[in-house]
């Protein structure tokens, strides 16, 4: 029997936790599922649908500091731009900005270091990341912008090669552009050591982090972390689809994005093109909010909060330690699994559950990914994603060029959802 104290708080809070998403356990259509797709987009928690809702039907004026509607949209912009500051332990605010998608975001960054980042500069990216961090820079600031583009390889294992990436950097790296978690495999990096080695060896060089798969699974700190620009996903912190870029004040200040003419160049407005969709900007106040709201589930720690930071903190690594029983979970249950018709790519093995987030990538060598993905539907109600999950060179270091399926968690699910996946594909064994 287990030993009450083994069990995670959030294990036995779990029915309140997904009490607060609508759509658990039933699609759009009303049909009876096991979302097991938060990497391609979490559920989004009850209070920002209906945040949403109340902005898009009252909140329309652009800010402003006269007229009662104004004012209320600066202060929601405000509100949130704080909110989502103390998420990350960020300085202030006016150091975050908010976009139409992190892909944009990026976009828009690289677009803006024109000038910055000198065309004799090398730049580093990695086959870990999502493609939003790497076209980008290959587009913009690589090619015709002149700047080299190198490459960070994977190891075996799919985690990221750290010293093949070291060996890439030098004085003249300009860039480093790095996932926090690999939107493709769950593989996490070790951003505060690998920062602090880039630094050694280029002291002047920028990093840029792609923290969307990482964000809901996990403590972001960017000031121990030493980067210093970042983007996460609203849709992705149980929110709504829109960008969210952070950016430390001094580097922010040196960037020249695209703006109108009368879009004043000053902080954090010269980011943010055209007016902000007050809609998205309450629904992500509202999801994160939530996460403090899950604080406030868990037994108090010893001391009072001294912040809100400190409250993000708490809950996020409540989270994180929680989800490792449901990683061990399928990393134990792919063991029982025959291969070699199952395949699990990545970190494997269920002692190193700390070095991932709770997104498998796997195939049924005899399935395509599609159908591996319909099976799995029609059979047993769970949906996963299938293709390439726009980590294009994660999928050529598997040589898996139709696609590989994924199935991805987040802390609204629980063991029994994992073994309900493994149970799924057991059955497709027999077939």
């Amino acid at each position: 029997m287990t030993d009450p104290k083994d069990i995670h708080p959030l294990e036995a809070l779990n029915p309140r936790i997904r009490a607060r998403f609508p759509m658990i356990d039933r699609d759009a259509l009303g049909h009876p599922r096991i979302y097991l797709n938060t990497g391609a987009g979490s559920l989004t928690v009850d209070t920002a649908a209906e945040a949403a809702r109340d902005a898009q039907g009252r909140l329309n004026p652009m800010p402003g500091a006269v007229v009662d509607g104004e004012v209320e949209t600066a202060a929601l912009h405000a509100r949130v731009r704080d909110l989502a500051a103390d998420f990350l332990n960020a300085r202030a605010g006016r150091e975050i900005s908010f976009h139409q998608s992190a892909t944009a975001a990026l976009f828009n960054l690289a677009f803006g270091l024109r000038g910055v980042i000198a065309p004799s500069s090398n730049l580093v990216v990695t086959d870990l990341d999502h493609m939003a961090n790497v076209s980008p820079w290959e587009t913009v600031l690589g090619g015709k912008g002149g700047c080299e583009v190198r490459r960070a390889r994977l190891t075996a294992q799919g985690a990221l090669d750290i010293d093949h990436l070291l060996s890439l950097v030098d004085p003249r790296t300009g860039l480093l552009a790095v996932t926090a978690a690999s939107n493709g495999n769950g593989s996490l990096v070790p951003l505060r050591e690998l920062v602090a080695a880039v630094r050694a060896l280029a002291p002047d060089c920028l990093v840029a982090v792609d923290a969307v798969h990482h964000a809901p699974h996990g403590v972001l700190d960017v000031r121990a972390s030493g980067i210093d620009l970042l983007v996460f996903s609203g849709y992705k912190v149980f929110g709504p689809m829109m960008g969210v870029l952070w950016g430390r004040e001094d580097v922010l200040a040196r960037i020249r994005p695209y703006r109108v003419e009368t879009n004043k160049d000053a902080l954090p407005g010269k980011f943010e093109m055209g007016m902000l969709n007050n809609a998205s900007v309450a629904a992500l106040g509202a999801a994160l909010e939530y996460i403090l709201w899950v604080a406030d589930l868990l037994p108090a720690p010893r001391t009072p909060f001294p912040d809100r930071t400190s409250k993000f903190r708490f809950a996020m690594t409540s989270i994180s330690e929680y989800e490792k029983a449901i990683i061990r979970r399928v990393l134990e249950g792919f063991r029982l699994l025959a291969l070699p018709r199952f395949r699990l790519f990545g970190l494997a093995d269920p002692a190193r559950a700390g070095e991932r987030v709770p997104t498998f990538a796997f195939d049924i060598g005899d399935l395509t990914a599609t159908e591996a993905k319909r099976r799995l539907w029609t059979g047993a109600g769970i949906q996963i994603a299938d293709g390439n999950h726009y980590s294009a060179a994660v999928v050529r270091h598997l040589s898996r060029p139709e696609g590989i399926c994924r199935a991805s968690f987040g802390h609204y699910d629980n063991v029994g959802t994992a073994d309900q996946f493994l149970a799924a594909l057991a059955g497709l064994e027999k077939d």
